[in-house]
């Protein structure tokens, strides 16, 4: 199946995707795009916001996978200072000429504990800049009476962190007459769904549970590190910065930043099945 063609169970043209999508706007209140994965929807949401070499402020602490999102989408990261007792972003450290600067906020809601997003929103809309809520962690956390995710501009959701479906994700916008605009951009960036990719994804959850039941995780990541595939050894991947340098220069360019945007989730922009899909 080439891109632009929708087939059965596709997420362009199928019922599933439909559902999920009205699932969370049921809660959030906003019109919300399924997305194969939470970084893939932060990158359409950066992308269709902010020009190419604008400056977003951003979490220290997050997974770096987003940080990558955030060059591969041409734009500049500035690490904020955090709150020590909670990590969250501390909006009266950040200096005032830093906030003439930007082009962007971006949230972290760390494990799920909520960014102070009434004040960032105010913060941002007196400067007029979007604010970004990554949700990935925090699907079910509120913070100043909404749930998060409702705050932003858009706002991104990992569906695989929280149920037991492993994949997908959602992008949930403010502003409603944006959905077909964002989902034009999001099917312009899938690659084509793959039988072996499906097969592998429907045995995962029962080869995982048996590893566990036979306590065998240590040696399955052992065997893993023999055979090469793993990405990364602690918390941080490589950043192997003369490639960054060269990917940089091809900015705003997902495929530039391919080898750090996938780590831990290579299917993230492929265009999900009737499995996926399904469960």
């Amino acid at each position: 199946m080439a891109i632009g063609e929708a087939g059965p169970g596709s997420v362009r043209s199928g019922v599933q995707p439909r559902r999920l999508e009205e699932t969370l706007r049921a809660r959030l209140g906003r019109e919300c795009v399924y997305m194969p994965s939470c970084r893939l929807g932060l990158y359409v949401a950066l992308r269709h916001w902010c020009p190419p070499g604008g400056r977003v402020l951003m979490s220290p602490v997050n997974d770096d996978v987003i940080f990558f999102v955030v060059l591969a989408a041409g734009l500049r990261p500035v690490q904020a200072p955090l709150n020590p007792f909670d990590a969250s972003i501390d909006i009266d450290a950040v200096p005032a000429d830093v906030w003439g600067s930007l082009s962007a906020v971006l949230t972290t809601n760390l494990y799920g504990n909520p960014d102070p997003a009434p004040r960032l929103r105010a913060r941002c809309a007196s400067l007029g800049i979007p604010l970004f809520e990554d949700a990935a962690h925090a699907i079910g956390s509120e913070v100043g009476g909404r749930p998060v995710g409702a705050w932003g501009d858009a706002s991104v959701f990992s569906l695989s962190k929280h149920v037991d479906a492993k994949a997908g994700g959602m992008l949930a916008v403010a502003d409603p007459d944006l959905a077909d605009d964002l989902r034009a951009a999001r099917d312009e960036l899938l690659v084509p769904r793959r039988a072996r990719s499906e097969l592998t994804y429907a045995v995962r959850p029962y080869a995982e549970a048996a590893v566990r039941g036979l306590g065998l995780r240590r040696a399955a990541w052992a065997t893993l590190g023999l055979l090469g595939l793993t990405e990364r050894e602690g918390i941080r991947m490589p950043l192997r910065p003369r490639e960054l340098s060269r990917a940089a220069d091809a900015a705003p360019d997902l495929g530039a930043h391919h080898t750090w945007v996938r780590v831990d989730m290579h299917d993230y922009r492929l265009e999900p099945g009737p499995v996926r899909l399904r469960r």
